[in-house]
């Protein structure tokens, strides 16, 4: 897959770089993978990509229940990829004991092997900023995105990275799979679903992905263009990504509704980072 393909799947809503920004700091989509070799709990060192396959890669935390759901979700993706060329690894911290980390594969159902960061030296470099993580690269080991933990449609974007570095899939169809259309029920009020979009739009907002959190506060107010929280996590979202001027406007029209929104509050105070 190309660099340019990369990117152009980056801004499609799987991974939009103020998403990326919010998980890992120091390694961007189109960049080499490190190609430390980390050593394997019951195996031979290797590194996080391996030669001539898409690599899929999670940085995880024993114990902790969004990482066990990543794990689960991978380990289903790694059954549906077995016969393709991709390898899957698991990333922990040498602060964990080697038991901790393989019951939590097993748990999952997961085949990868795990990989100790001795010192936290890779997590360190990359400045990995929360667990879980996963990071999928192309065939020659460069990065196409990082994929902070996320309870919806976290496989379907995952799965959609992987067919896009096979050459399966454009990215403009990868988006179009990883963000399916929800069809009208009978008797929706559009203002119920309005809310449910903005509840949507502030959970992937507090895990790391303000491309997706703008999609969804967006829609609600299409639905909903009374609504003071769309218009709020709509300006959070674009401050994130970096869209200052269109993250003010969103929050000033949130104010101008509802003077005590708490995220129209919370945006206001918040520094947006494309400032000059």
């Amino acid at each position: 897959m190309t660099g340019t393909l990369a990117r152009l799947l980056f801004a499609l809503t799987l991974g939009a770089p103020g998403a990326g920004a919010t998980a890992i700091e120091h390694l961007r989509p189109g960049e080499p993978v490190p190609g430390d070799l980390l050593p394997a709990l019951g195996g031979e060192a290797r590194p996080l990509c391996e030669p001539g396959k898409v690599s899929v890669f999670v940085f995880f935390r024993p114990g902790q229940d969004h990482s066990a759901d990543a794990l689960a979700r991978l380990a289903g993706l790694e059954a549906e990829f077995a016969r393709e060329p991709v390898s899957f690894v698991a990333v922990v911290s040498p602060s964990f004991a080697p038991a901790e980390a393989t019951a939590a594969l097993a748990a999952a159902r997961a085949r990868m092997p795990v990989l100790v960061d001795e010192g936290d030296r890779l997590y360190g470099r990359l400045e990995v900023r929360l667990y879980p993580v996963v990071g999928i690269a192309d065939r020659e080991g460069k990065l196409v995105a990082w994929e902070p933990f996320q309870k919806v449609n976290y496989a379907e974007v995952i799965r959609a990275h992987i067919r896009v570095a096979l050459g399966q899939i454009s990215a403009a169809e990868a988006a179009r799979a990883a963000n399916p259309p929800r069809a009208a029920m009978p008797g929706d009020d559009p203002k119920a679903v309005a809310r449910r979009d903005v509840k949507l739009s502030r959970m992937l907002l507090e895990h790391g992905n303000p491309a997706k959190a703008l999609e969804s506060a967006r829609r609600a107010i299409a639905l909903d263009p009374g609504s003071a929280p769309a218009h709020a996590l709509a300006g959070r979202a674009l401050a994130r990504i970096g869209d200052c001027v269109s993250s003010r406007s969103e929050i000033e029209a949130a104010l101008r509704i509802d003077p005590a929104d708490a995220d129209a509050l919370l945006g206001a105070k918040a520094p947006c980072p494309g400032t000059p």
